[in-house]
């Protein structure tokens, strides 16, 4: 022990021993750590000595942080386990110390044992190491790849997890740790709070107050730890919450770190870790303080700005919503917190949708009914709430309650309050809020959809809406209506009510009315409400048609709602209401009762309208539920109808003026009438006159309803034929009034309405075999034949058509009252008045079916021919009026009209099958009709009608003759399928419609098609075989059909005759069905298509009707089923066929066939796929341009699955069509590029899928795009792929990382590849268009830099890492040595400069050899690549080594000095402008090699070189000159050299250099004037040259600057007399422009010296030469022509100089010079120009200072001197010559030698000269003197 105590002892004596910090230094770095190591003995006094070692250790360093201690030796003491932590504890206290006396680099290399294992040590040591680590992170660097395995190599953290969460706990108390201002601290409690922080996380981010953070210190510690977690060492989950807290810092460098490292590091982050969403919920709420640390463990809530941003990333977490606590208090601390601001509440809103969107109903079922709450109180609170914010926040709670309803859905159920409440606010709320609380009510449907009637709100709910769709509002009545038709079935009785109502006008909205009209179409719903778009509804979907007419009759509207009402009410229910009612539920019967007749689609209503009409299976259908309900069913069922009969009697008023419930009213019960049993007409026998003066109505369509209605009522057996005739006798006296010239409009309604009744009531008795006289029948049907004739006017065309329709429905069951044909000698009486025969009715009729502009009328006409043939053809001798209507029929075909043509087809029916012709039904209006008994079936066989038909009509030249031919034959086949001479004719009737289906008419086809599709529905077994026989064989063999009917060589098809394609192929539409149905082996199938295909309007219409194709379609869809799998694929591209009629018709089978058209597609999508992919590579044009179109259309939103696999095919083979010889075909395949370029974007865009999903699609597109498709030889191709490759670089973010050095790449390379030819072109012709070849490099430069390229290399940029720079470098070094082409190049160098801007640590490591490779482009010829990389060289010098600078700037001088090229020159200079431009800092660090450079370049005799070195110099110095004297040694070492150079410019510039560096440099220079005289001297032994006398003025000036050394006779060189003689020798040269320069040198240089040495001999000889010189003879010397004013120049420099060498009073010897002298200044006064003049007076006035007295005494002399000036004081020309006069005189007076008499002469003369003085300065000056002389 005492030993240990003795060494302790020794120590502590070294210590004491040490006198200098040197020794002390290498003491303790000794025996520091060994002393610490002592603490751990178990002897007390060892354990004190050691103590006061330390004690003494920290009093002589802690002062002096000039020591340095041990840090090595003491990290390993510290960091090893076998210490003790009382040693270590101490330990650290130096470790601590010695850590601040080395570079933050030193210490930063052991981060690494520093945080090893941190979580293991004692709280107060975690501390203590993290402080040290903190202000050397920004320091801490490591190569990036062993970055990638440091986690695990190097801080094992994966050993240790719970290391990184003490080091990102720490960081992130600094990151959110703000320092309270001095207001803070006074404004808060005591202690204050800091938020995000407890009071132990302040203390330990302060060291328990230790550390002072400053703003400046708190923003680098900050920084550095983002230099640290932003590398692969931690986790992007790891860093998220520094990150959240980073980019909320006030500092904007912080934030600028923190959301760059958001970009680039948080893409992995797993926001569905339970860990990741806990720790943002702490981040966000803070702790509750805990009892075992005192409270002082509580963390306060985050700053608002990071609640924000928490709030962002938990609304983008399905887990964070199921985490039901935090939630909670995260919602409501954001709604109703103390320090909540409108954009945290509208977060915290945002947030709770999302919240209840995505979470568990189990989950937020609970504390759903406290959400509600608190909402509903935030809503309530802020009823008057105005403004944009206060109101979108208050919308947003409407939502989220809507959407927290939508997820827990029993909130809804038991209770309507919240219900009830929105649907009030909907009216109440302000304009902007009520569209939140339509979205509110719109999320809740989706809970009341299929309501159960038990439910205990049904009642409740039933009652809101039925009183939200009666009020006025319009967003409560649409939002009432939605409710109804989602939440509801089509077939509820109550939601049907609601859509009744809500038709009401008093409502104007467009969407109120069509929701209410969408509500009265049979729709069906899925479970969330929403309607699904099915093809065919089912009739169980309807609501029973009993139940509905209850419910109506016991109901009625609230009085508000049809007080509101802006039309008349009947029953409560406005009239548009009502007539909604009528329609509805006469939809719902007619459909009730034709539930397989009647297909339900979208076309429902105009089917039932038609129907009606036309159709007789419909009509029968709803007879007999008539007559069962009326006659055979029980009270309630009868009870209906006579509800219904009171609906529509109650419609039928006249005084409540709307025609449309009027005429609706009026079809209503004309259909109950006519198809039901005969007494429900009898119920209205009391009411006959009401019809008959309803029958004359001035509404048209009443008009024509009525009548009808009035003809069956008035014809029945209860009435007796007295009052019949009296009632027809009315009508007829309203005929036979005699009509005005001008018919008013109320006549002829009246007229048009009797024409009406009387054929109604008329043929209605002949039903019913009542007897009336033959007068009033005669009487009736003459009034209306004479209707038939008349002027072609609109009153004649509407009574013509009434005459048309009661003639036929009079002569359909009874022959006219007229004789067959007029006899021209014998009438009878009874016809004598009359004149009429049946053959004039006829040709009347035909004339007006053949010539009648009116379409109307001719089809009237047609079909009474047709209706008057049925009692012709049972009588005899009738032939030739048969003959007579069958010619006008034929004659209806030249009319070319459709609809005429189907008119006389039922014509045809109609003769030839009678009142068995289907198309006959409809006329059986009435339930008993014992006429059809009398009417005898023709007996004549009418074969020869169809002969002709076929024979002269089909095969007719006259396209309009066979498309009438097509429709006769249609008619006669659909209305007689069952008739002998159908079945007899079907082979005919098969092979003319096979003919016609080549028809190049579109209709022609389609009829034809129809008829073949009827023939082979109708024909035996036998027929279907030869018919598939035959048509296959036509399409596909070229066979001819041939028909029995026919002769034998009847070629039905032509060659040719199919029409032709574009490309001259033959193809028709029905070939394509052939090839479709052959594809599938199912030839049969032909004729399914051909009812399938159904494009045609017509076919809608009430005429199709008639022929029930419908019902045809219905039967072929069930037989095509089985063959779906392989006709989709087909009939999918067929859809997209170039050929309008070939795609119609497929898309009309596709309808047909495919109910889900989205769903089939998803079935078949790989079938499809694979088949067009076939197509596009197909021989057939069409084929390849179907397969684009169709692709287009099949991409558009299809999911990654689908797509994937096909991707890269898809793109080459639409390039292949791109590049398609044919047009059409490329112009889809372009359309089909932007569909898969808008896709390949979508899905490589990595905030629109996931990450792994992007990185597929990339895999597969990039290669794809950069390697085949930007080079392809295809300007087109090219053009898509730059295209699609630019728009995935907008979007792709860090999906393209790894492809970026190909992309860039590629895209340098394409700036120039892709340039515009023009611009090429323009480079060889500039001349041409005037234009210079720099002007037209700026534009290609410009171009270059806005280029869609460009903007996509620089998308990349952010993608740039280390490991990417690694790969791309080689690729950017390769276009900088060996691109071509302005752009490539301008780009490649701005590229750099955006890499060293944006991505400065990345390129850090490659500066240098960026920095080589560009040194090569200095030497460019071409200006503006030249500066585009100088550019880059600039900033690539800002992170380059010291030693490349310097190397750089080394190639740079060789350049400009040695290298001879003029470019190299400028591009030296160039680049060292943007080197001192924007690298300053680092040219500065070079200055000893730089300055020089550019200070000799500055003096470059090249004018535009000169500018860039000035420029270039202003960049660096900022303009002063101070740099030539900080670095004159190195100027002169680099000039010195370059004074002997061979080159004459160098030569000369260095000359310059070393002038201007003597002028510059102003006393400084002294110091190096023994190198500058000699150098200088050597210069100016040179002949002349321009610029040299800059080198003669810096002599001079250096000789003055060191003027006292050449009086030491320091034998110094050149020596005074030496320098003497140089200026005179530069004085004596014969260059005229230098000579003017060294006069002024000399004279400067005599000012200073020449009282030091006398030189007035050496130079008076010649300067006297040169005073008295005649410039006019020294021109004649001289080359110039303009020297004269240059040699006036020189003799004024002359005088000046010989009079500045004159010093009398120092050197005596020359007083004798003193009359010659002046005699020969003041003798050349006169003779010279005023500047001469000027300069001789000036040196006059210097020769009077500098002589003596008796000089002065000498008369002769001072009266050369009073003349001289005198004479100068007459020159009244020039004031500065007076002036200058005045002033010798002045110096003269001065001397004292003007006495006596000469004075007074003076004063006197002086005196004169004042009078006549007119310069008012010249006057003070000799007022001056005259003063002086007194």
């Amino acid at each position: 022990m005492s030993n240990e105590l003795q060494l302790l002892e020794n120590v502590e004596l070294k210590l004491a021993m040490c006198n200098t910090d040197a020794q002390l230094e290498k003491t303790i770095q000794v025996f520091l750590p060994p002393v610490l190591l002592k603490l751990a003995s178990t002897n007390p006094d060892s354990k004190k000595k050691v103590m006061e070692i330390l004690s003494h250790i920290n009093k002589r360093v802690k002062a002096n942080t000039s020591i340095k201690l041990p840090f090595e030796t003491l990290l390993a003491q510290f960091t090893d386990d076998k210490v003790s932590t009382f040693v270590k504890n101490f330990t650290l206290i130096y470790l601590e110390m010695s850590a601040l006396r080395l570079t933050p680099e030193e210490t930063a290399k052991h981060l690494p044992e520093f945080l090893k294992g941190i979580n293991l040590r004692p709280l107060q040591q975690r501390i203590a190491l993290l402080h040290i680590v903190l202000p050397v992170l920004s320091k801490w660097k490591m190569d990036h790849g062993e970055q990638l395995t440091a986690r695990d190599n190097v801080f094992h953290f994966n050993e240790n997890p719970k290391d990184v969460t003490v080091i990102t706990n720490f960081f992130l108390d600094i990151m959110l740790y703000q320092p309270l201002t001095a207001r803070e601290i006074a404004d808060t409690e005591t202690p204050p709070k800091y938020p995000g922080l407890s009071p132990i996380a302040v203390e330990e981010v302060t060291n328990k107050g230790k550390i002072e953070w400053t703003t400046s210190k708190l923003k680098d510690a900050k920084l550095g730890i983002m230099n640290f977690i932003l590398t692969p060492i931690f986790t992007d989950t790891e860093r998220l919450p520094l990150l959240v807290a980073g980019v909320c810092d006030p500092n904007h460098q912080v934030v600028s770190a923190c959301e760059d490292g958001m970009r680039r590091w948080t893409g992995n982050v797993d926001y569905e870790d339970i860990n990741t969403i806990q720790s943002l919920y702490k981040l966000y709420l803070g702790s509750k303080p805990s009892t075992r640390l005192a409270g002082r463990d509580g963390r306060s809530q985050a700053p608002n700005s990071v609640k924000l941003r928490v709030l962002q990333y938990l609304g983008k977490s399905i887990v964070a919503t199921n985490m039901v606590s935090p939630m909670i208090q995260v919602i409501f601390d954001g709604i109703y917190g103390d320090s909540t601001t409108v954009k945290l509440q509208r977060a915290a809103i945002s947030f709770l949708q999302w919240c209840a969107r995505m979470s568990n109903e189990s989950s937020i079922g609970p504390v759903a009914p406290v959400i509600i709450s608190g909402l509903l109180k935030y809503i309530n609170e802020n009823d008057d709430s105005q403004g944009f914010d206060a109101e979108s926040i208050k919308g947003y709670a409407y939502v989220a309650c809507g959407l927290v309803a939508k997820k827990v859905p029993k909130v809804g159920l038991e209770d309507t309050s919240m219900l009830a409440l929105f649907f009030d606010n909907l009216e109440k709320e302000h304009k902007n809020v009520r569209t939140y609380v339509q979205d509110a009510l719109s999320s809740m449907i989706e809970i009341y959809v299929n309501i159960s009637p038990d439910a205990p709100i049904y009642k409740d709910l039933q009652d809101i809406l039925l009183k939200a769709v009666q009020k006025s509002d319009s967003y409560s009545r649409y939002m009432a209506l939605k409710y109804a038709n989602a939440i509801y079935p089509f077939s509820c009785v109550f939601a049907r009510y609601v859509c009744l109502l809500g038709s009401s006008a008093s409502v104007v909205k467009l969407d109120v009315k069509e929701e209410a009209k969408r509500g009265l179409k049979p729709f069906v719903r899925n479970r969330y409400g929403l309607v699904e778009n099915v093809d065919v509804i089912s009739p169980n979907e309807l609501p029973k048609f009993a139940e509905l007419v209850n419910y109506i009759h016991n109901h009625r509207p609230d009085q508000e709602f049809s007080l509101s009402s802006k039309t008349p009410t009947i029953k409560g229910y406005p009239v548009e209401v009502y007539s909604e009612i009528l329609s509805f539920l006469r939809m719902i019967w007619i459909l009730e009762v034709n539930p397989t007749n009647i297909l339900i689609d979208q076309y429902v209503t105009d089917k039932v309208e038609s129907s009606m009409s036309e159709d007789p299976v419909t009509m029968n259908n709803f007879k007999q539920n008539v007559t069962e309900l009326w006659l055979r069913g029980d009270a309630n069922e009868k009870q209906v109808v006579e509800f219904w009969l009171e609906f529509v009697e109650q419609g039928l008023n006249p005084e409540l003026k709307d025609s449309i419930l009027l005429s609706t009213s009026a079809k209503c019960l004309l259909e109950i009438i006519s198809l039901g049993p005969s007494s429900i007409a009898t119920t209205f026998k009391d009411r006959l006159d009401f019809f008959q003066s309803l029958s004359l109505s001035d509404k048209l369509e009443t008009r024509t309803l009525v009548s009808h209605i009035f003809g069956i009522i008035a014809s029945s057996e209860t009435i007796p034929e007295s009052d019949i005739e009296a009632r027809l006798d009315t009508f007829c006296t309203l005929l036979e009034t005699p009509e005005g010239p001008k018919v008013k409009q109320q006549a002829l309604d009246q007229r048009h309405g009797a024409a009406l009744s009387i054929g109604y009531l008329v043929g209605r008795c002949h039903y019913r075999l009542r007897n009336l006289s033959d007068a009033i029948i005669s009487r009736c049907a003459t009034n209306l034949v004479k209707l038939l004739d008349g002027p072609p006017t609109t009153p004649f065309y509407l009574l013509a058509n009434a005459a048309c329709q009661s003639l036929a429905e009079i002569g359909r069951s009874k022959l006219l009252p007229f004789p067959i044909a007029a006899a021209p000698t014998e009438k009878s009486e009874s016809d004598m008045d009359i004149g009429i025969s049946m053959q004039d009715v006829i040709e009347k009729l035909a004339n007006l079916a053949k010539t009648c502009k009116d379409a109307k009328v001719q089809e009237k006409a047609t079909l009474c021919l047709g209706h008057l043939t049925i009692p012709l053809v049972s009588k005899p001798n009738t032939s030739s009026l048969i003959d007579l209507i069958v010619d006008a029929l034929y004659a209806t075909a030249d009319t070319k009209q459709v609809e005429l043509n189907f008119a006389s087809g039922e014509a045809w029916a109609a003769l030839a099958f009678g009142w068995e012709s289907q198309a006959m039904q409809k006329y059986k209006d009435i339930s008993e009709m014992p006429v059809l008994t009398q009417l005898k079936p023709s007996a004549d066989d009418q074969q020869a009608l169809i002969e002709k038909m076929i024979r002269t009509y089909v095969t007719s030249s006259k396209s309009w003759y066979r498309k009438a031919a097509c429709i006769w034959l249609l008619s006669l086949l659909k209305f007689g399928k069952d008739h002998a001479l159908v079945k007899k004719n079907l082979s005919n009737i098969h092979a003319s419609f096979s003919r016609l289906l080549s028809d190049k008419d579109d209709f022609t086809q389609e009829c034809a098609s129809k008829g073949l599709g009827l023939v082979y529905e109708y024909g035996d077994a036998k027929i279907k075989e030869d018919m598939l026989y035959s048509l296959v064989g036509t399409f596909t063999e070229g066979r001819s059909i041939q028909a029995q009917s026919v002769t034998d060589n009847t070629v039905l098809f032509e060659e040719g005759a199919l029409g032709e394609t574009p490309d001259g192929n033959s193809i028709t539409t029905y070939k394509e069905l052939c090839s479709l149905a052959s594809e599938l082996n199912q030839p049969d199938l032909i004729y399914k298509f051909m009812n399938l295909a159904n494009h045609n309007a017509m076919w809608t219409s009430r005429r199709g009707a008639a022929f029930g194709f419908q019902n045809l379609m219905a039967l072929a869809e069930k037989e095509m089923e089985p063959y779906l799998p392989r006709l989709i694929p087909k009939l999918y591209r067929y859809q997209f066929d170039p050929n309008p009629r070939v795609n119609q018709t497929m898309k009309s089978i596709w309808r047909s066939l495919v109910k889900d058209n989205q769903k089939t597609v998803d079935t078949y999508f790989n079938e499809i796929t694979d088949d067009l992919l076939t197509g596009l590579g197909n021989r057939q044009w069409r084929i390849r341009e179907a397969s684009c179109a169709a692709i287009t259309d099949l991409v558009m939103g299809r999911q990654l699955a689908q797509i994937e696999p096909y991707l890269e095919k898809l793109w080459q083979m639409c390039f292949r069509a791109l590049d398609d010889i044919k047009d059409s075909v490329r112009q889809a395949a372009t359309q089909t590029c932007r569909s898969l370029t808008k896709l390949t974007v979508h899905y490589c865009d990595p905030t629109m899928v996931a990450i792994a999903d992007g990185k597929k699609v990339m895999d597969i597109v990039m290669p794809f795009l950069l390697q085949k498709g930007l080079v392809s030889d295809a300007e087109d191709v090219r053009k898509f792929s730059l295209d699609a490759v630019l728009r995935v670089c907008k979007t792709g973010a860090s999906l393209l990382k790894k492809f970026i050095p190909d992309l860039v790449d590629t895209l340098l390379q394409s700036l120039s590849s892709l340039e515009p030819q023009s611009m090429n072109y323009l480079s060889f012709h500039v001349d041409k268009y005037n234009i210079s070849q720099e002007q037209l490099d700026n534009a290609r430069l410009s171009g270059a830099k806005n280029s869609p390229m460009m903007e996509g290399i620089e998308h990349c940029v952010n993608q740039i890492d280390e490991e990417v720079m690694e790969q791309l470098t080689p690729r950017i070094l390769q276009i900088v040595r060996k691109g071509t082409g302005l752009p490539t190049k301008a780009g490649c160098a701005r590229f750099i400069v955006t890499l060293v801007m944006n991505r400065r640590t990345a390129f850090t490591p490659f500066a240098d050899a960026y920095l080589k490779a560009l040194s090569g482009t200095i030497r460019s010829k071409n200006p503006v690549i030249r500066k585009s990389y100088a550019t880059a060289i600039g900033y690539v010098c800002q992170l380059a080594t010291y030693d490349r600078l310097v190397s750089v700037m080394k190639h740079l001088k060789k350049l400009y000095i040695e290298d001879e090229d003029e470019d190299a020159k400028a591009g030296s200079a160039v680049t060292v402008v943007e080197i001192t431009r924007f690298a300053t800092d680092r040219a500065n660090s070079v200055a000893t090699v730089v300055v020089p450079l550019i200070f000799f370049g500055e003096h470059d005799p090249e004018e535009n070189l000169s500018k860039l070195w000035k420029q270039a110099w202003e960049n660096l110095t900022s303009g002063t000159r101070s740099m030539v004297t900080m670095y004159a040694d190195e100027i002169l070492e680099f000039v010195q050299p370059l004074l002997t150079s061979s080159s004459w410019k160098v030569k000369q510039t260095a000359a310059l250099t070393i002038a201007d560096m003597c002028k510059s440099a102003g006393k400084g220079v002294q110091v190096h004037a023994h190198k500058l005289l000699p150098i200088l001297v050597s210069t100016l032994a040179t002949r002349s040259w321009d610029g040299k006398e800059n080198v003669l003025e810096a002599f001079v000036q250096l000789c003055i600057s060191v003027k006292d050394s050449f009086m030491d006779n320091s034998g110094r060189e050149p020596s005074l007399s030496q320098v003497v003689d140089i200026l005179v020798r530069e004085a004596k040269r014969k260059n005229r422009t230098y000579q003017r320069h060294a006069l002024v040198s000399l004279t400067r240089f005599t000012d200073e010296f020449a009282e030091k040495i006398d030189l007035f001999d050496q130079v008076n000889g010649f300067l006297t030469d040169l005073c008295q010189m005649d410039e006019t003879e020294a021109m004649e010397d001289e080359d110039n022509d303009n020297a004269k004013p240059l040699l006036l120049m020189i003799k004024a420099n002359a005088f000046k100089a010989i009079v500045s060498a004159y010093r009398p009073k120092t050197f005596n010897n020359q007083e004798k010079s003193s009359r010659p002298l002046v005699e020969m200044i003041t003798g050349c006064l006169r003779g010279n120009v005023w500047n001469v003049q000027l300069a001789i007076l000036q040196s006059l006035k210097t020769f009077v200072q500098y002589s003596t007295a008796n000089s002065l005494n000498d008369e002769n002399v001072r009266n050369s001197i009073l003349k001289a000036s005198y004479d100068s004081l007459q020159d009244m020309k020039y004031s500065a010559i007076r002036s200058a006069a005045t002033d010798v005189l002045s110096e003269l007076i001065l001397t004292g030698t003007v006495k006596g008499e000469a004075k007074a002469q003076f004063c006197k003369d002086i005196s004169v000269y004042l009078k006549n003085e007119p310069s008012s300065m010249v006057q003070d000056k000799l007022q001056q003197l005259l003063s002086l002389d007194n």
